[in-house]
């Protein structure tokens, strides 16, 4: 029997090794390395789990004497986690998933010139992770994963999860 629902929800931050916008080597046009990020966590059985989140890159900001250039970024992820070990408290999972990445430059010119570019990538996730409850509400977690795409980058998340579940458990002891 299948019981699937939002059990958990929560965010974090990130390190990224980054991306160059359009591949080119310039340092102006190299990604962001910190994120921020909103994640939640949907329960289809005891082992699987779908994970959607929504990502943003903290700019990458590069000045010479002449011009001014932004590079920003968000993404948004769907991913499979398969939960192949569990105890108590600790919860090992891979996961695999479909990336979106949106990309933007921006470089202001001293003339008061700005000239503005954006793109896009389809990537498919790649990695690992592991989740440590903490209490009943809350719980820790760290990911690991590879983002394979034009603008393929390894990204290190950690954060906090709050249990929905137990939140409405608690609700329910409070009437």
């Amino acid at each position: 029997v299948i019981n699937a629902q939002f059990t958990k929800i929560g965010g974090g931050m990130a390190f990224s090794s980054g991306f160059k916008f359009h591949n080119m080597d310039d340092e102006a046009n190299q990604s962001g390395h910190f994120t921020a990020f909103v994640k939640g966590i949907y329960e289809i059985s005891q082992s699987l789990q779908i994970s959607p989140s929504y990502t943003i890159f903290y700019p990458n900001v590069t000045e010479d004497a002449n011009t001014k250039t932004v590079v920003s970024s968000m993404m948004f992820d769907i991913n499979g986690h398969y939960v192949f070990m569990s105890y108590d408290r600790f919860e090992f999972y891979g996961l695999a998933g479909l990336d979106i990445l949106l990309a933007w430059k921006k470089d202001k010119y001293e003339s008061s010139d700005t000239f503005k570019e954006s793109d896009n990538a389809l990537g498919l996730n790649a990695g690992a992770g592991t989740c440590l409850k903490i209490t009943e509400q809350a719980a820790l977690f760290a990911e690991a994963k590879y983002i394979i795409s034009k603008y393929g980058q390894l990204m290190l998340n950690a954060g906090i999860l709050i249990n929905l579940s137990s939140l409405k458990g608690s609700e329910k002891q409070g009437k």
